[in-house]
C-alpha cells in the first residue's frame, strides 16, 4: 500500500509542479504527518523531491526529473476500462471518441495486464441510476460544455426568475441522471460560487467574454464540500422505527434521509432502525407508503399524526 502511494507522490509531483503537503494529504485520503514521512523516504531512496518555503511554497521534483514509472499494472489497467459511465460519455458527445480512446489504450496495454482489461470490459458495468429514475433532458449542455471547456461568460435564466444573470462556468457535474453546473456568479458578493441544475435551466446564451479560472479551484473538492454544506442546512428529524426486515431496503430510497443505525431482525423477522427525515412532514408521507410494515417507536407526535392521517384516509374512501 505504502509503495503504491510513494508512486502516487511522484506522479502528482511531476503532473502538477508543486503541491504542499496538505494538498498531497488530500488528494491520497492520508494525514500530512504521514505525506511528510514520504516525502522523506522518497528522498533517501534518490528521488529529487524538493521543499520550498514560504507562503507560495510546497513539494516540487527537480526541472527535468521525469518518471518511468508509467507502466500499467493488471488491476490498475481493469480499473481504467471500467471507470467510464456510458450514458455520461453520451450526454457530452465524447461517446465515439471514448471507443477509439478504449480501442488505442487496450492496444499499448502490456501483454500481461490485457486479460484483466478484457474481464473489465466484458463483466463490469457501471450504471449510476436509480431502477425507476429517469433521464432528465439537457439540452443546455453542450453550450455550456463549451463554455467550461473556453472559460466563456453565459447569460442564464433560471427556476422561475425572468431576469438573466451572467455567470462564469468552472465546471460540469453528472449526479445519477441530472446534470449540474458549477458556475461564479459575475454580480455576487463573497466567493459567488453557485450550483445550477441544468432541468431548470429556461434559456443560456453564449457570450465572447473570456474570464480567469480562480486560482486552485478543485470541482471534486468544491462540490464534495457544497454537498456537505446542503445537508448541514437541512431541517433534522430524528426518528425511531420497528419495520419488517423485507421492507427495511425502502427505508434507504427516501429522500433527504439517512438511516443512522439498523439491528439485526428477529425471530419473528422485525429490525429496529434509527434515521433522520428531513421534517415530520416528509416522514409521514413516506411511512405511510409503508403501512402494514412499519411501527413508530419515537417521536410521540409522528405516531399520533401518522394515526390521524390514516384515520382521515379511511373515511374518505
Amino acid at each position: 500500500m505504502r509503495a503504491e502511494r510513494l508512486v502516487q507522490i511522484v506522479l502528482l509531483l511531476q503532473t502538477h509542479g508543486r503541491l504542499t503537503a496538505g494538498e498531497l494529504a488530500r488528494r491520497l485520503e492520508v494525514s500530512a504527518r504521514t505525506v511528510q514521512r514520504d516525502l522523506d523516504a522518497l528522498s533517501v531512496a534518490g528521488f529529487p523531491v524538493y521543499a520550498d518555503r514560504g507562503r507560495a511554497g510546497g513539494w516540487s521534483l527537480a526541472a527535468d526529473y521525469r518518471t518511468r514509472l508509467t507502466g500499467l499494472s493488471p488491476a490498475e489497467t481493469a480499473a481504467l476500462f471500467v471507470a467510464s459511465t456510458a450514458h455520461v460519455l453520451a450526454d457530452l458527445g465524447l461517446d465515439a471518441a471514448a471507443g477509439t480512446a478504449t480501442a488505442k489504450l487496450l492496444a499499448t496495454v502490456p501483454a500481461h495486464a490485457r486479460p484483466h482489461a478484457d474481464l473489465a470490459r466484458e463483466r463490469v458495468l457501471v450504471d449510476h441510476a436509480d431502477w425507476q429514475e429517469h433521464r432528465e433532458p439537457s439540452p443546455w449542455l453542450p453550450l455550456l460544455q463549451r463554455a467550461v471547456w473556453d472559460s466563456t461568460r453565459v447569460r442564464l435564466t433560471y427556476g422561475s426568475a425572468t431576469d438573466a444573470v451572467v455567470v462564469e462556468p468552472l465546471g460540469l457535474v453528472a449526479k445519477k441522471r441530472a446534470w449540474y453546473l458549477v458556475a461564479r456568479k459575475t454580480t455576487d458578493d463573497g466567493d459567488g460560487l453557485r450550483t445550477y441544475r441544468l432541468g431548470r435551466i429556461t434559456g443560456a446564451d453564449a457570450t465572447d467574454e473570456r474570464f480567469d479560472r480562480p486560482d486552485g479551484f478543485d470541482l471534486a473538492e468544491h462540490w464534495r464540500r457544497a454537498g456537505e454544506r446542503y445537508f448541514a442546512g437541512l431541517r433534522r428529524y430524528p426518528v425511531r422505527l420497528r419495520i419488517r426486515a423485507d421492507a427495511a431496503t425502502r427505508l434507504r430510497w427516501a429522500p433527504n434521509a439517512v438511516v443512522d443505525t439498523e439491528t439485526a431482525p428477529d425471530e419473528d423477522g422485525w429490525a429496529e432502525v434509527a434515521m433522520t427525515f428531513e421534517s415530520a412532514l416528509e416522514t409521514r408521507i413516506y411511512l405511510l407508503g409503508l403501512a402494514g410494515a412499519v411501527i413508530v417507536l419515537e417521536p410521540a407526535d409522528l405516531r399520533d399524526d401518522m394515526r390521524r392521517a390514516a384515520a382521515a384516509f379511511l373515511e374518505q374512501n
